[in-house]
């Protein structure tokens, strides 16, 4: 009876591993391997630039001297969705590969980085995007209240990988205000984690190729010949009036109401609409 129990039990665990397996195949790489390390995000909160501040500071680690551009930097740092099947970086430095991911949570992931970003902005960020690429006709409003792309969806991711992930995984949180305020701290504090010392030399240089401005240039230079980024912007500017769109204070309480909790235990305020300064670095 003790064998047909465990027998049972195994086919159930294995039956489980597949069922997760073929739901997660979105976000996994074709062979899977536990050292890949993963740059977790909620949309639009600035995983793009923090992979271009990893992929600036392997290059430099390794003495290469290819310059990182909105052209190549999946060659670099892969958005998952798009590179099911990448092998390397070509790069011997870190010598495991290094993938950006909009994934919920899945146990899959063993060694990641999420990087979490006050909803407020988030709101505001995503809404700009999807509208620049006509994917949404609503307001920001409507928005908000979408239980997928609005503040459930990241409430629900948020807290999947915070509640979800177990200890035995690799696992650091960074705040995007915390990367946006001290850029070479942060990104010390993750290389560390990672087991490799950088100088604050190096991390000054990839710091700079990373600035908003320079990817700003190196977005306008790929637009430029690209015609589906006509008149697009990834790398959001101000507006004429050297302000951002305004958080209406109706918007800013219904996020509060339904992520309040959350984004304390992050160590957001919950009055007024969060760190103005945090709207205006780069995504």
């Amino acid at each position: 009876m003790a064998y047909v129990r465990r027998f049972v039990s195994g086919i159930r665990s294995q039956l489980y591993d597949a069922i997760g397996s073929v739901a997660a195949r979105e976000y996994l790489p074709s062979e899977r391997r536990d050292d890949d390390l993963f740059f977790v995000e909620f949309p639009k909160s600035g995983v793009t630039w923090l992979t271009f501040l990893v992929a600036n500071t392997n290059v430099l680690l390794n003495g290469d001297r290819r310059k990182i551009t909105f052209f190549n930097i999946n060659d670099f740092v892969p958005d998952i969705q798009l590179a099911h099947h990448m092998r390397t970086s070509g790069l011997p430095l870190p010598g495991y590969r290094c993938f950006k991911s909009h994934s919920p949570y899945t146990r899959y992931y063993r060694k990641v980085c999420y990087l979490v970003r006050d909803p407020r902005h988030v709101m505001v960020s995503y809404w700009a995007f999807l509208t620049g690429l006509g994917w949404w006709k609503g307001t920001l409003e409507q928005l908000v209240t979408h239980p997928h792309h609005g503040i459930a969806g990241w409430v629900d991711h948020v807290s999947g990988w915070l509640h979800g992930v177990d200890a035995a995984a690799a696992f650091t949180l960074i705040r995007y205000e915390d990367l946006l305020a001290d850029t070479p701290a942060e990104l010390k504090r993750l290389y560390a984690l990672l087991g490799m010392p950088v100088t604050d030399e190096l991390l000054a240089t990839a710091v700079s190729n990373s600035g908003i401005d320079m990817m700003r240039s190196l977005e306008a230079e790929l637009a430029a010949s690209h015609p589906a980024l006509k008149g697009y912007e990834f790398v959001r500017r101000k507006s004429p009036g050297g302000t951002r769109e305004p958080l209406p204070h109706s918007v800013s309480e219904l996020i509060v109401r339904k992520a309040g909790d959350l984004m304390k235990r992050l160590g957001y305020s919950t009055d007024g609409v969060g760190n103005a300064d945090a709207s205006n670095g780069p995504r």
